[in-house]
């Protein structure tokens, strides 16, 4: 479903928005204020929370804002990126209301990776160039539920229980739709709660209230007085919902872990394709790249010399989220390395990257021998990219989940001087129940990418397959069984099985891993990416270009 009329939209003079809708006859407002977080340019919608309000009664748009402003959600809107939906009986108050609000609400969501403004999903066909439509941007991964009096009593009443459905989350997967946390303040009947994982806070309710709640709901905290703020540091934000269970979620406030977007106006390279294509109709000499940094509060990123991690998301998802669900910052917090995360690295070009990275060099105080890149999905493709075309700028590049003929980039079309000699370590993961290309197993494309890495770091063992013969290979994933094969486990994924194949260079190192893994889909898993920054991170690049260790 689709929001296919917006009633008001106001612009306030510090460049807040606000928007009146109907959602399913409930009139809503969304509420976006400003904030520095470069909010349009930067997608949160895939990883920051939605926060959803059942006020005590009918609010007016101005009554609306007053209430965002003195409880403190707006604040916390402004510190995550994400609007605040409000949401409006259609009496006066929630008193005998029937359920459908929240379903309302979750039925208008949506991702979208690029057209996004002010907490809006704006939604075109190219079939109707003149018909558009939005949603609200966000997900239920991180559903925190506000309600107030009436409201409290309306969402106790029918939600605190499982939601059937789920939403598509590009390439992340889905969303279930149940919430994760709900806030109750003020409620005067007795919740109905069913057997359920939602994590709750009541405020201001008595002790048979909240022994209702106990029975049945996830963790409860019981609070006499109304702190926003402080219930998101200590327990509301510190939960998502992911493959229908209650897990940990980032919160890098209390993780001492800085996360800060920026951008920065990058020249237009002659590699660029996309704005290629549109030279001929107007010139574009610059354009503004986004991008998210993260590091450890105590990390002197100044003065330190510390390694620099570049991540790139996949075409379906966003550099915040690629980044939080991989936990490249809390890995960089553990090894004193600053991560970036680019947002739309699609339009950026492998030229740009290195124009980028020059730029972060002036920003902070990066080691240029220990510049690595990673990606998954279509961020796996740019890793490739920068092997092809830049790889004197890294010491180590660790491409995931994707592969394509060597010479195919990010935009579809061939590269022009693809590497031949420049020998970069790397890591690469493939998953063997992926819907995609990612192992020699699945296509001669990965084959082909193979045959060329084995040339280009000079395996001493010769990399050569035929799927025609894949019946005879050394290895039933990989083809080619490495010099050394080590089997790994991890416990959150207990039925796969993670082969991990060294090959050795001619001069007797080991700069390349590939690994595949089975009972794995196209996903994205912490392990992996810890066991390979612990292969990778031995690496530098000297002045003169060699690789050492």
């Amino acid at each position: 479903m689709s929001i296919s009329r917006i009633d008001q939209t106001v612009v306030r003079e510090d460049g807040s928005v606000i928007y009146a809708f109907r959602l399913n006859g409930f009139l809503t407002y969304l509420y976006q204020p400003a904030n520095e977080l470069q909010s349009n340019l930067i997608n949160y919608g895939f990883t920051g929370p939605t926060m959803a309000v059942f006020p005590d009664r009918k609010l007016t748009m101005e009554e609306m804002e007053k209430f965002a402003e003195e409880s403190g959600l707006a604040q916390l809107s402004r510190k995550n990126g994400t609007g605040i939906v409000f949401l409006n009986p259609k009496g006066e108050t929630w008193a005998g209301e029937e359920a459908g609000a929240y379903e309302a609400l979750t039925a208008n969501l949506a991702i979208a990776q690029s057209n996004f403004r002010d907490g809006m999903a704006i939604m075109k066909d190219d079939a109707y160039p003149d018909r558009v439509e939005y949603n609200v941007l966000g997900s239920c991964v991180r559903m925190y539920v506000y309600a107030f009096g009436t409201g409290a009593d309306y969402v106790s009443r029918n939600y605190l229980r499982p939601m059937a459905g789920s939403a598509i989350l590009g390439d992340l997967g889905r969303a279930d739709l149940t919430m994760v946390c709900c806030t109750l303040v003020g409620g005067k009947e007795m919740p109905k709660p069913e057997k359920n994982d939602i994590h709750v806070v009541s405020v201001g309710h008595t002790a048979q209230y909240n022994a209702v709640l106990e029975a049945s709901c996830g963790q409860i905290v019981c609070r006499d007085d109304l702190d926003l703020a402080r219930d998101f540091k200590e327990v509301v934000g510190n939960y998502r919902r992911w493959r229908g269970e209650i897990v940990k979620a980032y919160n890098y406030d209390a993780e001492n872990i800085v996360d800060q977007a920026a951008s920065v106006m990058l020249p237009v390279s002659d590699d660029n394709e996309i704005f290629a294509k549109r030279r001929m109709f107007r010139p574009v000499k610059e354009h503004k790249v986004g991008y998210v940094v993260f590091y450890d509060k105590d990390l002197d990123v100044k003065n330190g010399k510390v390694p620099l991690m570049m991540v790139f998301h996949g075409g379906g998802d966003s550099a915040y989220a690629t980044a939080s669900l991989a936990e490249w910052p809390e890995i960089g917090q553990a090894e004193g390395f600053i991560t970036v995360a680019v947002e739309m690295h699609m339009m950026v070009s492998a030229k740009e990257v290195s124009a980028l990275i020059d730029h972060l060099m002036t920003q902070y105080s990066i080691d240029p021998g220990k510049i690595y890149a990673t990606g998954f999905s279509m961020g796996g493709i740019k890793s490739w990219d920068l092997f092809e075309q830049c790889p004197e700028r890294f010491a180590a590049l660790l491409p995931m989940n994707a592969i394509d003929y060597v010479g195919n980039n990010c935009f579809g079309t061939k590269t022009q001087d693809v590497n031949r000699d420049t020998l970069v370590p790397l890591f690469y993961i493939g998953g063997v129940d992926s819907f995609g290309v990612e192992l020699p197993m699945h296509h001669e494309r990965a084959i082909q990418r193979l045959e060329y890495l084995s040339q280009v770091n000079r395996f001493r063992k010769p990399f050569h397959a035929s799927l025609e013969e894949k019946d005879r290979w050394e290895d039933p994933l990989m083809a080619v069984k490495g010099d050394r094969v080590e089997l790994l486990h991890d416990d959150s994924f207990p039925d796969s099985q993670y082969f991990a194949h060294y090959f050795d260079s001619e001069d007797g190192n080991c700069y390349t891993l590939l690994m595949g893994v089975t009972h794995h889909a196209h996903e994205i898993r912490p392990f992996t990416n810890r066991f390979a920054w612990d292969f990778v991170k031995r690496f530098r690049r000297t002045e003169n270009g060699i690789v050492i260790e």
